[in-house]
């Protein structure tokens, strides 16, 4: 009997509306909670032919970010930057040493990342303070706490923050606890720099000042520095949520990553290092960490660095990627393979971590210097930014860290296997007090020298970075992380 067109049509319509509802889509409620989707499948993410900035394009046309990513805000005034970054790999397919160009390749794409929010992060930072000044000294508080609030700060953590900005500290040892993170000790420096310069105009700083006096100020040299400084430390916590390869048949190979940065990412970074919870709303339940990583081992091979997730209990995790070539097809080779990626995945945490606690150190460290350089600069003259994090993380004895996937695949440039593990590192409140005691006992001599010897700031402040014995890092049951605030899924 033959299939009535019109019946025909309503039946592929409706299985078409069951498929679409059974898979699962990464863009849907993108702006609600971007920063912990699930990462998504990307099978075909190398290419020989598609260069990465068109398959970057793509994916973000086709997750539905680009609004997103040319607003930088959500629908509830939160900064969210979508960004993308690329880097060459050195080596050719060919190579031996191929597999190690792409990971160098790779870090060279995060820190160009970071390059990118660092120049955007000024302007944010600059305005702030220039808007700042134009209100009454009565308005600054309540104005600096809705903002904060509106960024996804707990209420109570607001409130003290804004309170701490708009006082004056009396004395280099009467740092609030609430404000020892680097972005908002270096939002009181730059307040306090500009009232200096306010001053020097015979203004009252606490009165409003005109806004093109207060942007006259903000260009000068002192006020830009430090504003370049304090942009840079804002930019910890960057999350990539895709990557790509490219090698084409001839010519240089490249890998490009598409990264998300909020100021929820930012802020768990800053309370992984700090144990200053009281900033951080906890959670509601996320995703099971096994959900978070994706099945497809071609996903994986592009996949590089740690991030921050949340899993099922609203609990956050760092997830560290890694890989190696086996030398050879032999088992033995294969298992040696795995160990380097393992001990490589470990130290892509201790780095998550350094990078942090130098961050957070670099800023205190400067708060009663005049001389500021241009930090944002770090990520492109890496060598000595690079080898202060790597000395800082070497210091850290962290507990806890275990492997929850492995992988191997054939890369389809080279046919030739890669191996891979995913490493995590769960921010308890059992272990991040016992991976802070041993930074103050064991590490903290070498942690804190590390940073003063890299240090471009000349006869900078005593004080110790967080994490080496500052009042932040503490690690008594009171301050063990408690997820003050009212849970949100919006993180």
């Amino acid at each position: 009997m033959k299939q009535n067109p019109f019946n025909q049509t309503k039946i592929s319509f409706a299985i078409g509306v069951i498929l679409l509802m059974a898979m699962p889509s990464w863009s849907q409620n993108v702006k609600l909670e971007i920063e912990q989707k699930p990462l998504p499948e990307l099978p075909n993410s190398i290419s020989g032919t598609e260069t990465v900035q068109s398959r970057m394009k793509k994916f973000i046309r086709e997750q539905g970010l680009e609004d997103l990513r040319t607003n930088q805000k959500d629908e509830n005034g939160r900064m969210v930057l979508i960004d993308t970054a690329t880097a060459p790999i050195a080596a050719s397919p060919s190579d031996p040493e191929f597999v190690n160009a792409r990971i160098i390749a790779f870090k060279q794409a995060l820190l160009n990342a970071k390059s990118q929010c660092a120049q955007f992060q000024k302007t944010v930072v600059a305005t702030n303070a220039i808007m700042t000044t134009t209100l009454p000294s009565s308005e600054r508080a309540q104005a600096d706490a809705e903002q904060l609030k509106r960024e996804g700060m707990t209420q109570e953590g607001a409130t003290k923050v804004a309170q701490a900005l708009n006082v004056d500290l009396k004395g280099k040892g009467n740092i609030p606890q609430v404000i020892q993170t680097a972005a908002l000790y270096g939002e009181k420096i730059l307040n306090n720099k500009m009232s200096e310069e306010i001053r020097k105009k015979g203004l009252d700083p606490n009165k409003p000042i005109d806004e093109q006096v207060a942007k006259t100020i903000a260009e000068s040299g002192s006020i830009k520095d430090t504003v370049s400084t304090l942009a840079a430390s804002r930019c910890t916590g960057l999350k990539v949520i895709a990557s790509f390869e490219q090698n084409p048949s001839t010519g240089q190979g490249s890998v490009g990553i598409v990264t998300v940065w909020s100021e929820m990412l930012h802020g768990v970074a800053d309370a992984i290092v700090t144990n200053n919870w009281i900033l951080i709303p906890k959670g509601l339940p996320g995703n099971k960490i096994s959900e978070h990583i994706p099945d497809n081992e071609l996903t994986l091979l592009t996949m590089y660095g740690t991030q921050i997730v949340r899993d099922e209990k609203g609990d956050y995790v760092l997830l560290a990627y890694a890989q190696a070539q086996p030398r050879t097809i032999n088992q033995q080779s294969v298992e040696s393979a795995y160990k380097a990626a393992r001990l490589q995945g470990y130290g892509l945490i201790r780095s998550f971590l350094g990078e942090s606690i130098v961050t957070n150190g670099d800023m205190l460290m400067a708060q009663d210097s005049t001389v500021f350089t241009d930090a944002s600069t770090r990520y492109q003259n890496k060598s000595s930014f690079t080898e202060k994090v790597e000395a800082v993380g070497e210091a850290l004895a962290i507990a806890g860290v275990t492997m929850v996937h492995d992988w191997e695949a054939l890369h389809p440039a080279t046919n030739g296997k890669v191996v891979g593990v995913v490493m995590q590192w769960r921010v308890d409140s059992a272990k991040m007090a016992s991976v802070l005691a041993s930074m103050n006992k064991a590490s903290g001599a070498k942690i804190a020298e590390a940073t003063r010897a890299s240090n471009p700031v000349g006869g900078g402040a005593t004080s110790t970075p967080l994490g080496t014995g500052s009042p932040a890092s503490k690690s008594n049951k009171s301050e063990a992380y408690q997820g003050q605030g009212k849970a949100s899924r919006d993180f």
